[in-house]
């Protein structure tokens, strides 16, 4: 599965605010910290979206999210 081989709407509203807020660079302490979250939680809806999308790592997920609009180069 390469990058971008699953569509944007196939994650779930949470794993796309997910995604956000990790190629915003904020770290998984940050994100439970805005979404209310345990980090554990934000682990796994990071973790379920990069498999989703069949990417291995954060910096894929950055590009990920400004081709997808989702933040500003």
């Amino acid at each position: 599965m390469g990058e971008g081989s699953v569509r944007e709407d196939e994650l779930t509203p949470r794993e796309q605010e997910v995604v956000k807020l990790v190629a915003e660079a904020h770290t998984n302490r940050e994100i439970a910290e805005i979404l209310h979250l345990s980090e554990k939680t934000v682990e796994n809806h990071r973790s379920n979206a990069m498999k989703k999308l069949g990417m291995r790592d954060r910096v894929e997920l950055v590009r990920y999210a400004i081709r997808k609009g989702l933040i500003e180069p």
